[in-house]
């Protein structure tokens, strides 16, 4: 036969064998277990366990009798409870420093006083012009008591002047009487004609009579009425300068008001936080751009803590509530307090609201500028509820609603419970259990319900709440 007809069939001939060799091999080797077959398989495996063992080893807790206390830890700044930055309010040199940082200061205390000598002037000024307003005033005063007696002396000659009228008029109708009877008798021709005349002229002299009195009458009417204007000329002055009095108090007064700016006095007590000038220095007042204070005084007797609540606890912030604050620079002093004030707006940027709350400060530990943590307490807890830890729940609650393992007469029960609160450390229930039920924690997701367990009570301290 051909030779390269042989060798095709030998190579032909050992791959068979090669291939049927190993698939054989491939269908007796041990198959590998499916999905399904590995979840068939693990129950009767852990079946076999536990009914080796005979039972589990679990935790339990006895529930602890008290709702959960809504609390919240957050940081916090200490602030003055008043600051004060003191700007001289004239300008001139700084004569007199009596105090420097770190100095306690009352209230009312002169701290400096700044040397401006036409402030005093001012003031002498001032006071001088009283004096003289005051002068113009009692001549007023003179000038109306004088009006008002020429005003009584020209009603006296109002007087004369009505009694001289009457008197000339009485003696003028005796002469008209006596003229017409001698007329008469002369034209009788029983006196001379002479006669007639001479009476006629005593008539006319006394109608002159007349006329002069009523003429003084008169006269003496303007004076009244003069005397009276003057009167009230007099009285108008005197107002005018009994006002000119007040006037120049009142420049007096702001005269003296400006000379006491060249004193500058603490608002309360404190201490001095800053001290920007020295002796001699020029002080430009703030009213003519003077941009730094001369001194600084801080109220410390007492302090406000200043706190940013977050969103969710907000709500249940209210003023009264405890507090309680840690401060990192003083380890081991607790300050206790009551939310003072809060802003009952929230930061639109930090979505949190600004709190303040007043800390005594009598040994004086607190400083502006301090900074720790504050726990407020915003809700006490229902008295009727019960806390367990949240790892007694199994899986997640919903509507309220959770299930737990409890221990009853040596098996894993499981219980319905209403969870009104969980922070993830401890849940509050309120409907499902009882003071001496024994709640399993830890690995309650690998029992089964009914089952045997042998059980250890946790015997820590009750859990601590959030």
């Amino acid at each position: 036969m051909d030779r390269t007809f042989l060798r095709r069939v030998a190579i032909t001939v050992f791959a068979v064998l090669i291939f049927g060799g190993g698939l054989l091999g491939w269908l007796q080797r041990p198959q590998p277990m499916t999905l399904e077959s590995h979840a068939e398989a693990a129950p009767s495996a852990a079946s076999a366990a536990n009914e080796k063992s005979g039972e589990v080893k679990v935790d339990f807790v006895k529930p602890h009798l008290g709702g959960m206390d809504r609390t919240c830890v957050v940081p916090g700044s200490i602030h003055a409870y008043e600051a004060a930055e003191l700007f001289a309010k004239v300008s001139g040199y700084l004569q007199k420093l009596n105090v420097d940082i770190g100095d306690r200061v009352t209230a009312g205390q002169v701290l400096a006083e700044i040397y401006s000598p036409e402030l005093h002037s001012d003031v002498d000024r001032g006071k001088a012009a009283v004096e003289r307003a005051q002068a113009q005033v009692g001549q007023m005063k003179a000038r109306v008591v004088a009006a008002q007696a020429d005003y009584h002396a020209a009603q006296t000659g109002i007087a004369r002047a009505e009694a001289g009228v009457k008197r000339d008029k009485a003696a003028f109708n005796f002469r008209e009487q006596q003229s017409r009877r001698f007329r008469e008798l002369a034209n009788a021709k029983s006196v001379d004609e002479r006669l007639v005349d001479e009476k006629e002229e005593q008539r006319l002299a006394a109608q002159a009579a007349v006329d002069a009195s009523e003429a003084t009458l008169a006269e003496s009417q303007a004076m009244v009425a003069s005397a009276a204007a003057k009167i009230e000329q007099a009285r108008a002055d005197l107002v005018d300068a009994r006002a000119e009095v007040d006037v120049a108090k009142a420049n007096l007064a702001k005269a003296e008001v400006f000379a006491g700016y060249t004193k500058v006095t603490a608002p309360y007590d404190g201490v001095i936080t800053l001290r920007a000038f020295h002796r001699g220095d020029f002080i430009r007042g703030a009213d003519q751009n003077g941009v730094q204070p001369l001194l600084t005084v801080e109220r410390t007797d007492i302090v406000r803590l200043v706190v940013f609540i977050p969103d969710g606890d907000v709500p249940f912030t209210n003023p009264g509530d405890e507090t309680v604050t840690d401060i990192d620079a003083l380890p081991g002093h607790r300050f206790m307090g009551k939310v003072s004030r809060i802003a009952f707006s929230e930061d639109k940027k930090s979505k949190t609201m600004r709190t303040e709350i007043d800390l005594p400060n009598e040994k004086q530990l607190l400083r502006n500028g301090m900074y720790g943590r504050t726990k407020l307490m915003l809700q006490t807890g229902n008295p009727q509820a019960f806390t367990v830890p949240s790892s007694a729940l199994m899986g997640s609650t919903k509507n309220g609603k959770g299930t737990l393992f409890v221990v009853k007469n040596g098996k894993a029960t499981k219980v319905s419970v209403t969870v009104s609160a969980d922070n993830g450390v401890l849940a509050e229930i309120i409907e499902g259990l009882t003071a001496n039920d024994q709640v399993i924690v830890g690995n309650n997701n690998s029992i089964t319900e009914g089952q045997s367990v042998e059980t250890h009570e946790l015997t820590s301290a009750e859990p601590t709440k959030r």
